[in-house]
């Protein structure tokens, strides 16, 4: 007869098992709500993928996908989750890409966009500064109020019309009192990004 002796730290508990069991519904529950995507993008081919690699020191710029050419990914596609965009493809390799976050405060990084639902018209640009996502000089006959919603606009190539970026949490006048300023709050959880969907337009 043999006796197999475990050392404490080796046997899980309940509450480890119960962890990661509701870690891999959660997971589970993400997948579900992405593949939900594709009913609403029909025009275009959903490349899912899998975040593998983000800095710490760069938290907000960018993130590792494992997903890339081989996988028809290419430089410029954008890239959703769930909840509304993220960023755009950046650098791609055979096996995986970089997606450029819209959250970094770069002059470059720069998005077209509009107010969803409204009978009025903002074509503005959405931008980082000082760590926030702003539209800047916006007409002050505009009535652009709290909660709105702000999606693309599709007046660039770079991003489809429609997708969504997140609402509009502040209004204020810019410093000469001129026209006004509308600070963005992401819908997307950009802070724990594990999947992402790729938006590649259908040929």
């Amino acid at each position: 007869m043999y006796i197999l002796f475990y050392p404490a730290r080796l046997i899980p508990t309940a509450s480890f098992i119960e962890d990661v069991n509701n870690e891999i519904e959660k997971e589970n529950e993400e997948l579900k709500s992405l593949l939900n995507i594709k009913e609403s993008l029909s025009e275009y081919d959903i490349i899912y993928a899998t975040v593998v690699e983000r800095n710490n020191f760069y938290w907000l710029n960018t993130l590792v996908i494992n997903k890339g050419s081989m996988d028809g990914v290419e430089e410029g596609l954008a890239v959703v989750d769930n909840s509304g965009l993220i960023g755009a493809i950046s650098d791609v390799s055979n096996a995986a890409s970089t997606v450029k976050l819209i959250t970094l405060d770069d002059k470059y990084n720069s998005i077209s966009v509009k107010v969803k639902g409204n009978d009025y018209e903002l074509n503005k640009i959405l931008k980082v500064k000082d760590g926030n996502l702003i539209i800047e000089g916006i007409n002050k006959n505009i009535n652009i109020q709290i909660g709105d919603k702000i999606v693309t606009n599709g007046l660039s190539n770079k991003f489809p019309s429609g997708i969504t970026i997140g609402e509009v949490s502040m209004v204020n006048e810019d410093l000469y009192s001129i026209s006004n300023i509308a600070t963005v709050s992401l819908s997307a959880n950009i802070n724990n990004l594990r999947f992402v969907a790729i938006l590649k337009r259908k040929i």
